[in-house]
């Protein structure tokens, strides 16, 4: 045995009648923000990892055929929202992506207290926060608990007192409530049983089964409607060990109105042959693969970026490169055509002075000349006087 799924139907001491099978807390405590306790259509699951929510499968449908369909379709649209949570206005809902469910479930036949693993497993499409750790309690670890009577909790999203009974869809405006109690040995549970000896024990009771007993007579929380698909478990060090689901018990006048209730206490049974562990492992490896895969997506997208990057920067150290070069050849050219055009202008400036020194220099000019009473104008560019002639 190694871990332990809890059941709760309705089946009177005296008459052994079975009733309503969901459950939810009466005389319960305020679980307001608990870590773990989430809501599941009409009912309740527990919030196993980040993407594994722990319920019961009737919780899904009122027969075979309908819970497979309402199963497949909350597989579709579905949403898990977080845990502790009053009202559903304004949370976000995490998508459902699988539901998983033992192949031999059967549909509860109440009226003959055959149930058959009745357990669903809900996968997530996307984490939920964790801030409480869960694992399944051990054979070894059910043993102290019930040793040690450790206390035992559930909590849940049922209602609390009998005239809610006929209101069940406000369960999305309901607060979680806590059940407490002890855990009781297989050995225990027989003794129970045998202190009431109206009650055909011998056709209900499992052998091996561990219990939970709620004592309604004295006011403590004890199960009612609304609460199938919560989880029994015992908190040590920040941990919660999962001792099942609730399911399968006996339970005395399921929160009935004090007129119709005979007083004894009830019982939830721990089944010992639960195939929790197994759909649990089933959904750790989906959820593994998921994450595997989300990774090497994210992974592809990463590496994407950075050659999209990496392109981008190089297109741009290469444009500010050809930019650079072309401004500094456009630079060049500027320079020598201004440099050019400098040389030029010298030139000219040059070659005007030059023709003006030579134009100066090449002007003609006449002076007069004279001999006696001879006088002689002479023009030329250096003009000079005759022989015998001086200038005037």
């Amino acid at each position: 045995m190694s871990i332990f799924k809890v059941l709760a139907i309705c089946i009177s001491l005296v008459s052994l009648h079975l009733s309503v099978p969901s459950s939810a807390v009466e005389f319960g405590q305020d679980a307001t923000g608990d870590p773990t306790a989430v809501k599941v259509r009409g009912a309740s699951g527990f919030l196993y990892s980040e993407r594994i929510v722990i319920t019961v499968a009737h919780i899904f449908g009122n027969n075979y055929q309908e819970t497979l369909r309402s199963i497949s379709n909350f597989e579709r649209e579905g949403v898990i929202y977080s845990p502790g949570i009053v009202t559903i206005a304004g949370q976000k809902g995490y998508k459902v992506k699988k539901i998983l469910y033992p192949s031999t479930f059967v549909y509860p036949d109440y009226a003959n207290n055959l149930i058959t693993d009745d357990l669903a497993i809900v996968i997530l499409s996307e984490d939920i926060p964790v801030t409480k750790k869960a694992v399944l309690a051990t054979e070894d670890q059910m043993k102290r608990f019930a040793r040690e009577k450790s206390k035992v909790e559930l909590v849940g999203y049922g209602i609390t007192d009998v005239s809610q009974r006929d209101s069940l869809s406000p369960i999305n405006n309901r607060a979680p409530h806590k059940l407490t109690s002890t855990l009781l040995s297989p050995e225990d549970v027989l003794h129970f049983y045998r202190q009431y000896p109206n009650v055909d024990w011998k056709k209900i009771n499992k052998p091996g089964v561990y219990g939970i007993v709620q004592h309604r007579e004295l006011k403590q929380s004890h199960i009612c409607d609304g609460d199938s698909g919560s989880v029994f478990f015992v908190e040590e060090n920040n941990v919660r060990y999962v001792l099942g689901t609730t399911g399968l018990g006996l339970v005395m006048h399921n929160c009935q109105v004090p007129g119709r209730w005979s007083g004894f206490p009830s019982m939830s049974w721990i089944d010992p042959n639960s195939k929790l562990p197994s759909l649990i492992k089933a959904a750790e490896e989906i959820v593994a693969e998921d994450k595997r895969q989300e990774f090497l997506k994210a992974e592809e997208a990463r590496l994407a970026a950075e050659l999209k990057a990496k392109q981008e920067a190089e297109a741009k150290a290469k444009a500010e490169v050809e930019a650079k070069a072309k401004a500094e050849a456009e630079a060049k050219a500027k320079a020598e055509e201004e440099a050019k055009a400098k040389a030029d202008e010298e030139a000219r400036a040059k070659a005007e002075a030059e023709a003006k020194a030579k134009a100066a220099t090449s002007k003609k000019t006449t002076i007069t000349c004279v001999k006696g009473k001879i006088t002689k104008k002479v023009t030329s560019v250096n003009p000079k006087c005759p022989s015998g002639f001086k200038k005037k």
